[in-house]
């Protein structure tokens, strides 16, 4: 395993900058202006180290809090490798078989948006984890307590010899954090992400379910309302398409359902949990879940207040007119 231990620091501007991926606008998260890496064994043993600070071609000037937080100058962006080349190193020095290891899920759909806006594969790594997640399974997280980095070094008394928010010294700081953990083990369980958008699809459901399916690398966040393969769904008993409500109801921040109904077998609930960890596509879990009577009852009366939110909304703007 050529395993990389990075975190980024990316500037950003005082408005939002969209770009356009295969057909799809999107919002960029921010441009990278410093990276630090650190290559890895399965021990969280240090190999080898990176670090560049970049010069950015979009938003080339520092951000007041940007600037605040990291400690960087303007003097040090302008005196950065050119973002592209940059890029062209860190990519070199990692590796095309690089799998990434992150404090989070932040830094990688960043740096991917940078790879694809500046004419680099963004596919690359194929394979990434968040450490929190192993993290937590040897350290519950407790009442009041933080998840930064720097909270969790505090909290297992990692001596505080390096900056915060500096990008190489956050990598090595994450790398001591490694060290407290059975990280090959870890790595070893870490679940697809195929499995994980499943598992937060079902996660508190009490019903029977049925028909559970990913569609993985769509670009339209809309696309379980608009796409047929995604949104023609049968029935489990008799194999009828099932007829969607027009209204679909929020459950969490990403996942979505509605009411589908079978002509023989009545209704059904048709959920959709969204995850796009790579910042570029939208991937969709789908299951068919048995209604319960007052689950069911719940649905029509959120339905019901939906509705008429769209009325009065659609009143003002024809008054507005």
């Amino acid at each position: 395993m050529n395993l990389i231990v990075f975190d980024l620091e990316w500037n950003m501007g005082n408005a939002p900058y969209t770009f356009n991926y295969h057909g799809t606008e999107l919002t960029l998260r921010g441009e990278i202006i410093q990276i630090g890496a650190v290559r890895i064994n399965e021990n969280a043993e240090v190999l080898d180290t990176f670090e560049m600070t970049l010069r950015p071609r979009l938003f080339r000037k520092l951000h007041w809090r940007i600037a605040q937080v990291t400690g960087l100058s303007q003097g040090d962006l302008e005196a950065g490798v050119p973002i592209a080349e940059g890029l062209r190193r860190f990519r070199v020095w990692a590796g095309p078989d690089a799998e990434f290891a992150e404090w989070g899920l932040d830094d990688v759909p960043v740096l991917k948006q940078n790879l694809f806006l500046y004419n680099l594969d963004e596919s690359w790594p194929a394979r990434w984890y968040d450490l929190q997640q192993i993290f937590l399974k040897s350290y519950p997280r407790g009442e009041g307590e933080g998840m930064t980095l720097e909270s969790v070094v505090e909290r297992l008394g990692i001596p505080k010899d390096g900056s915060f928010h500096n990008a190489l010294d956050d990598a090595l700081y994450t790398v001591r954090v490694c060290q407290r953990l059975p990280l090959a083990s870890g790595l070893a369980e870490y679940p697809d992400e195929e499995t994980q958008l499943k598992s937060a699809l079902l996660n508190g459901l009490d019903s029977e379910v049925y028909d559970v399916q990913v569609f993985p690398r769509r670009l339209e966040h809309d696309a379980y309302k608009t796409e047929p393969a995604l949104c023609r769904v049968a029935c489990p008993f008799c194999g009828a398409e099932l007829v969607l409500n027009d209204i679909w109801l929020k459950r969490g921040n990403t996942g979505y359902y509605t009411e589908g109904t079978c002509p023989e077998h009545g209704p059904w609930f048709v959920r959709f949990k969204l995850s796009r960890r790579d910042g570029l596509h939208w991937n969709f879990a789908r299951c068919i879940e048995t209604v319960r009577p007052e689950s069911y009852a719940r649905y029509k009366k959120l339905e019901a207040s939906q509705r008429e939110r769209m009325r009065l909304k659609a009143e003002k703007q024809a008054g507005a007119q």
